[in-house]
């Protein structure tokens, strides 16, 4: 991936792209325009989280947009980290932009979050700016990178008012474009199931023969499961699917 210097970037292209996409004149998915952006001003990954309304629910996202792998993403699954997750349960009560190294320095658990999320290529570095809205909405926009702690720290101080406007924009977007379903879906239990071990890594053959179904209806349930949560492709329906609770982490199976 293409890196810039540390320093100030100039941050038009993205603004643009969002904007066009706000207007309703680009139509390309959310996910792949992040991925656009983290390469134009040199970071590893972008993050949209938009919080549930409930506020009962501290880890409840009401959508969820990510250029990380799909390894880290089935990894944060399984392991149930959005009831965990450092940065989700911080970003939630923030008011101000916070780099992740200010989070739970000296807990353990905290540590092994981050030490997991590194071996899993999110990035050494993070830093994450709260989005609140005229509605009372939050949401939570993130930034990690490879950078070494020197230029990392530069970084921060040449983009952070940039990296602000762009966390907005990115909301913006994402209320203008958001493909999650407006009312509750619900999947048969096979197509579930199927979701499910998706979820977990397992290849289409692999889910055949743990429910002991033929490949080709594997394909439909998954299909079917990725229509009604109007997404483009599996790695969304995933991620929408955890988001909304349509599969709840360890889910039986």
């Amino acid at each position: 991936m293409p890196r810039r210097g540390p320093d100030a970037v100039n941050i038009d292209r993205s603004a643009i792209r969002l904007t066009d996409a706000i207007l309703g004149f680009d139509t390309q998915d959310l996910g792949d325009a992040l991925e656009a952006i983290a390469s134009e001003i040199g970071i590893r990954h972008i993050a949209y989280v938009r919080f549930a309304s409930d506020k009962e629910c501290d880890s409840c996202l009401s959508t969820a947009v990510a250029t990380y792998s799909r390894a880290w993403q089935t990894r944060y699954f399984v392991s149930g980290y959005v009831h965990s997750d450092p940065v989700v349960a911080h970003g939630r009560k923030a008011l101000l932009p916070f780099d992740w190294e200010t989070l739970g320095p000296d807990d353990p658990a905290i540590l092994a979050f981050f030490a997991d999320s590194i071996r899993h290529g999110v990035g050494r570095n993070g830093l994450s700016v709260p989005v609140r809205t005229g509605r009372g909405g939050q949401a939570l926009v993130s930034f990690s990178s490879d950078h070494e702690k020197p230029e990392w720290d530069r970084f921060k101080l040449g983009n952070m008012i940039g990296l602000q406007k762009l966390a907005v924009l990115i909301d913006s977007a994402a209320n203008r474009n958001s493909n999650l379903p407006p009312d509750p879906i619900r999947l048969s239990q096979r197509e579930g199931q199927c979701l499910t071990w998706a979820a977990r890594g397992k290849t289409h053959k692999e889910i055949a023969d743990l429910l002991d179904i033929g490949f080709s209806s594997v394909k439909v349930h998954l299909d079917v499961a990725r229509h009604k949560l109007h997404c483009m492709n599996l790695t969304h329906a995933i991620a929408v699917a955890v988001a909304t609770g349509v599969i709840p982490p360890q889910a039986p199976l």
